[in-house]
């Protein structure tokens, strides 16, 4: 994990939590279109992600972008305040 290389620098991880289907509805429509395998691939390491949130310093829910810019904010205000 790259929290473990940088030995001199903070390093503060946030994983984004989305359920499943809403991540497959995010993919299929993207403006930029991505490619029916590269879905796929991000839909197959979902579990496998989901499955590394104890190495996270915060998770939260994705489900309003300008909520979550805020709370992501909020932390690193936080962070650097320690």
């Amino acid at each position: 994990m790259l929290k473990n290389t940088l030995t001199n620098t903070k390093v503060v991880t946030i994983f984004l939590r989305v359920p499943k289907h809403e991540l497959q509805h995010r993919l299929e429509n993207r403006i930029d279109r991505l490619p029916r395998e590269e879905i796929i691939l991000r839909l197959n390491r979902f579990d496998y992600e989901e499955s590394k949130i104890a190495n996270y310093d915060y998770v939260l829910k994705n489900d309003d972008l300008e909520k979550t810019v805020e709370i992501i904010k909020t932390i690193i205000a936080y962070e650097m305040k320690k």
